[in-house]
C-alpha cells in the first residue's frame, strides 16, 4: 500500500479488543502507512482510564498499547496550522452531521492535510470522502 492512512480512536479500540472492525482496520494499522493524530492519544487514554477504573484493563497494558501505536504509527501533533484546519472543518462538519465532535474534525483535517484516508468505524465518518469506513 502506498496510500497513507489515518487511524481514529474508534478503530485503535476495535483493533485492541481485536473485534471484527479490528479486524478489517488491521492492514491499515500495520501496514507500515499509518498515521495516528495526537488528540487519539488522548482520547485512548480516556478511554483506557475508565477501563482500567472499572477493572477491565490494567495500567501496563495501557502503557504496553501506547508504545506500540507509537512504534507502528506516525503520531501526528496538533500544531498552530492543524489547529487552524480543524477549527474550519469543525465549522462545516457542525452544519452537516448532529452532534459532530471537534476530536473527529482534528481526525479529519489530519487526514486533509497528509492526503490520507480516514480509517474508522465511527458512524460520524461514515460516507465521508476520503474515508474507509470499518464498522
Amino acid at each position: 500500500m502506498n496510500s497513507r492512512f489515518v487511524i481514529d480512536t474508534h478503530s485503535w479500540v476495535e483493533y485492541l479488543l481485536g473485534s471484527k472492525g479490528g479486524e478489517k482496520a488491521r492492514e491499515y494499522i500495520e501496514g507500515g502507512n499509518g498515521l495516528t493524530p495526537s488528540i487519539v492519544l488522548a482520547e485512548l487514554r480516556r478511554w483506557y482510564l475508565k477501563e482500567i477504573e472499572a477493572g477491565r484493563r490494567h495500567e501496563l497494558e495501557m502503557q504496553k498499547h501506547m508504545a506500540f501505536i507509537e512504534s507502528v504509527t506516525q503520531v501526528v501533533p496538533l500544531d498552530a496550522s492543524l489547529a487552524l484546519k480543524a477549527g474550519e472543518t469543525d465549522f462545516l462538519m457542525k452544519k452537516r452531521i448532529r452532534r459532530w465532535p471537534l476530536a473527529d474534525s482534528v481526525i479529519y483535517a489530519t487526514a486533509k492535510s497528509r492526503a490520507a484516508q480516514v480509517v474508522s468505524g465511527d458512524p460520524h465518518f461514515k460516507g465521508l470522502e476520503d474515508v474507509i469506513f470499518v464498522g
